[in-house]
């Protein structure tokens, strides 16, 4: 690859890698709210690191419904499951009582649900370790979600959320991500959730799929038609139908992506059977190209571990020594690590971490990039 400037691509945003190599996690955790719960994750993501990179993420509803594609008033509609009857108009007994904050309010709308559920519960995933054995790992999306009231009117129904990724989380997104087009999966959006869920999930396995082809100097990405299905979240059996429903799904898909993908059914490698279950997706060298996460990945790298450096001359005072920073690095305590977080989320030192962060995006775009393992 010759040197060459590259303009820093704000329209990329940043996927954690476990999410593409186990795609049903986050939907087998939340279930109904899953597409919701990823999409508020990525809609905070994105804002994170759009030159929001040392703040609190804040939003209001119709910010969010705008920039996703929701409609507001069902996202403050109590929710089915908190009503006093169930979908048959049966009186349920006892009724499910909604999560409720100190004031009193109740989280009964599907947002504010999702967002305390995000902040609740931990999404387990399933991946391998580094010295390639499985392993599980379980990840809080959400740290924090403060609830802002506006109280310029008497009543509690103009809300802005404030909310923190948890540490964990942040340090995938900044250490190990696949990159998608923030523009193309908003526009994935449907009159059906379910829809619109299922084609922003296999986007997300997209990003993956660029990244091997990359990684691999190849312009294909060899799968199946039921690990399409899963990632879709198409569930029946039949496989003819599962094949005629991942080849719709695609076909859709592909239309409303502006960096897209071409695909045909083949038959299983080295296997003499004529049926053709597998899919062979093609990419373009633009596109390939447009998806750089290696440019993306050697300057957000750069980022956080000059900040860790600077965070550790901050920790050490006097007792500084360069050779025990990378020490530090590796090995920094959770609460140092939490520390590290709330200090480089926050308005301190900001003049630093202004110029530090226009430094390195000076410097990374006009340099030679090495592929990236996505593995």
């Amino acid at each position: 690859m010759n040197q060459k400037t590259k303009k820093f691509n704000n329209n990329l945003a940043r996927v954690p890698q476990h999410m593409s190599f186990d795609t049903d996690a986050i939907t087998q955790q939340f279930q109904k709210q899953a597409g919701l719960v990823r999409d508020i994750f990525l809609f905070t993501v994105k804002r994170q690191f759009s030159g929001n990179i040392f703040n609190e993420i804040t939003f209001t509803v119709d910010e969010f419904c705008k920039e996703m594609g929701y409609n507001k008033s069902e996202m403050y509609r109590r929710m089915d499951i908190f009503r006093d009857k169930n979908e048959y108009g049966d009186k349920r007994n006892p009724l499910p009582k909604p999560p409720t904050l100190v004031d009193g309010h109740e989280c009964d709308g599907l947002l504010e649900y999702s967002l305390y559920r995000a902040a609740k519960e931990n999404v387990v995933f399933n991946r391998y370790s580094k010295n390639g054995n499985p392993e599980i790992v379980s990840y809080q999306i959400l740290k924090s979600v403060e609830v802002i009231y506006d109280k310029s009117t008497n009543k509690n129904v103009k809300r802005t959320y404030s909310v923190v990724l948890s540490a964990d989380i942040l340090n995938e997104v900044f250490l190990r991500f696949f990159v998608i087009d923030y523009g193309n999966y908003k526009a994935l959006a449907t009159r059906s959730s379910d829809a619109t869920s299922s084609y922003r999930n296999f986007y997300i396995f997209f990003g993956r799929m660029v990244a091997t082809a990359k990684y691999m100097r190849t312009h294909t990405f060899l799968t199946t038609v039921d690990v399409l299905a899963e990632v879709l979240n198409y569930n029946t059996a039949d496989a003819s139908h599962k094949k005629q429903s991942v080849k719709r799904a695609l076909e859709i898909i592909k239309k409303k992506l502006t960096h897209s993908f071409m695909f045909k059914f083949v038959s299983a490698p080295e296997s003499k059977s004529k049926l053709q279950y597998h899919v062979l997706f093609t990419f373009t060298e633009e596109v390939l190209d447009y998806y750089d996460e290696r440019m993306m990945n050697t300057f957000w790298t750069a980022l956080r571990e000059k900040g860790l450096e600077y965070f550790a001359r901050k920790l050490m005072g006097d007792k500084y020594d360069f050779r025990k920073v990378l020490e530090l690095q590796k090995k920094m305590p959770r609460q140092n690590l939490d520390e590290f977080h709330s200090w480089w989320f926050s308005n301190e030192d900001s003049d630093f971490k202004s110029r530090l962060l226009n430094e390195l995006k000076k410097e990374t775009f006009t340099i030679e990039i090495e592929p990236v393992d996505p593995i």
